[in-house]
This record gives C-alpha cells, sequence and structure tokens, in this order.
C-alpha cells in the first residue's frame, strides 16, 4: 500500500509495553533519547559510562547512561455494526477503514485488533490484537457482505475486550443512539486514547423533499411512520441535524476527545485530524 495511503498516527503518551516499537516508551533500552543516569551496576553496560557523571558522584559510584526504548502499541478498532451502519456504502466505508488502519498498524510494528458491537459483542466480530494480515483481509470481507441489524448498545461492553494497558482507539460509529449511551461508552473507555471518527451522511436529510408525504423506517427499532412534508418541516429536520452534531461535539469535549466527521473514508482528511490532536 503507497505511503499516501496509510494513516500516520502519533501518541501525546508513553507506551508501557516492554516491546520495541516506534513510539515514546517507559522502558529503558536500546534508543536514542537520553532518560536518566543509573548505577553501572544496574545498567551493566560500561560502553554508556559517562566519565563526569561518575566524577560528579557523592557516592564515587560509575554511571552510565539510560536511553528511552521506543514501544509498541495496541491499536483497536471499535465499530458500531447496528442496523443504521448496515448500508452498503457504510459497510464499505468500515471495510476500507479497517484494511488501511490494519496496514498502518503493521508498518509501525504495532498490533492491531478489532471489536465489532450491535445489541451484543459477537465473537465473530472480535479480532484480539496481534500482527495477522490474512485474519484482517478475511473480517473485511465478512464485513463488506455483513446483514446488519440491531442497537448499539453492546459497544457499552467493549471496555471487557480491550487491553488492561493503554490502547489507541479508533472508535467507527454514524452515532444513531442516544446521548447517554455515548457517555457510558466514553466513561468505560476512559483509560485509553480515543480517537472518534463519526460516519455523518448528509443524503440523510439534505435530500428530503420539500412537499408530499414520505415513509420513513427506523433501522434499529424497527418503527416506521408517515410524514406529511413541507417546507417547515424540512427545515426543522435539518435544524435537528445540526443541533445533533453540536451535541455530539460536547459529548466528546465533555470526555477529552475532539470528534472528526467523515462521510467516506477520507485518508488525507484524517491524517491531518491525527497530525492536529497529536501537535
Amino acid at each position: 500500500m503507497p505511503e499516501a495511503d496509510l494513516l500516520h498516527y502519533r501518541l501525546h503518551w508513553l507506551s508501557g509495553a516492554v516491546y520495541p516499537g516506534a513510539h515514546p516508551g517507559r522502558m529503558t533500552g536500546a534508543g536514542l533519547l537520553f532518560k536518566q543516569h543509573q548505577p553501572l551496576a544496574a545498567s551493566n553496560d560500561p560502553r554508556r559510562l559517562d566519565l563526569r557523571a561518575s566524577v560528579l558522584d557523592p557516592f564515587e559510584h560509575f554511571r552510565v547512561r539510560a536511553y528511552q526504548q521506543p514501544s509498541r502499541i495496541d491499536v483497536y478498532l471499535l465499530a458500531d455494526l447496528s442496523g443504521s451502519m448496515g448500508h452498503a456504502g457504510k459497510r464499505k466505508i468500515l471495510a476500507t477503514l479497517l484494511r488501511t488502519l490494519a496496514r498502518s498498524a503493521f508498518g509501525y510494528g504495532d498490533r492491531f485488533g478489532f471489536i465489532g458491537a450491535a445489541d451484543d459483542i459477537e465473537p465473530r466480530w472480535l479480532l484480539p490484537a496481534g500482527l495477522h494480515e490474512a485474519a484482517v483481509s478475511g473480517l473485511a470481507c465478512r464485513l463488506e457482505d455483513a446483514q446488519l441489524s440491531g442497537s448499539a448498545s453492546g459497544l457499552r461492553n467493549a471496555a471487557a475486550y480491550l487491553p488492561a494497558e493503554r490502547t489507541l482507539l479508533f472508535l467507527l460509529t454514524d452515532a444513531h443512539f442516544p446521548l447517554a449511551h455515548l457517555r457510558d461508552l466514553l466513561a468505560s473507555l476512559q483509560m485509553h486514547d480515543i480517537v472518534p471518527l463519526i460516519l455523518w451522511d448528509p443524503g440523510e436529510y439534505r435530500q428530503l423533499p420539500s412537499w408530499g408525504l414520505l415513509s420513513v423506517r427506523d433501522i434499529e427499532s424497527g418503527a416506521s411512520r408517515t410524514l406529511v412534508m413541507r417546507p417547515s418541516l424540512r427545515e426543522r429536520i435539518v435544524d435537528a441535524y445540526a443541533e445533533r452534531r453540536q451535541r455530539l461535539i460536547g459529548a466528546f469535549r465533555a470526555f477529552g476527545s475532539e470528534p472528526l466527521f467523515i462521510e467516506h473514508c477520507d485518508i488525507p482528511a484524517i491524517n491531518r485530524y491525527l497530525h492536529q490532536r497529536a501537535a
């Protein structure tokens, strides 16, 4: 995959992983960034002996330089698989993001995992963090052909399937669920670094007619109703979507995240967003 088609993420926190990788870590080891001085007995590497620090040591101990080890992280994609995400276009976006994010993580030497949730979290939509490209490819193909239904209430159980260590967690959803559920979800994921990607389809409200009868159905609940469309009602619906967007932004900001609203898998836009959040 060309470099321009990959996601480039940086962390503003230190990884606690023991294994070497591409991100700043809390471990000392092979690296270029000086971290601290240690006694020779603790480091046992005379090649890093610091004569000046040793001479200045009040206890006359030999001191060696210790460097920060770059470490790997676990990257997860947490996906909303409710009925409203069942549109072919949304499934395509999900599968494309899944493939792109996995290849990007593997390029950094990071492990990648996936959690998909509808009413609950099913084993078929679980992929533990690892370096399994073939498993990612098979999962993406199944998602493209999946018949999605139900609500997104299972998202609130996702924390139980994540590692105990902090992860970089991409959340993909169209957010067609109560804000109270979103707040519960974000509260349960506070220890992780959340990257919220909101699928925002303007076609859901921009293409509404100004006049006529319109039959609408809630894909997740199955409830349907008929609307007598008129310009004032159309305007109220458009305003309701705009208000909903602002409420979503407020809910994410309350938990320290800034959501990115996307209409398709726009890799350059996501990369600009990732660069800004790491600045």
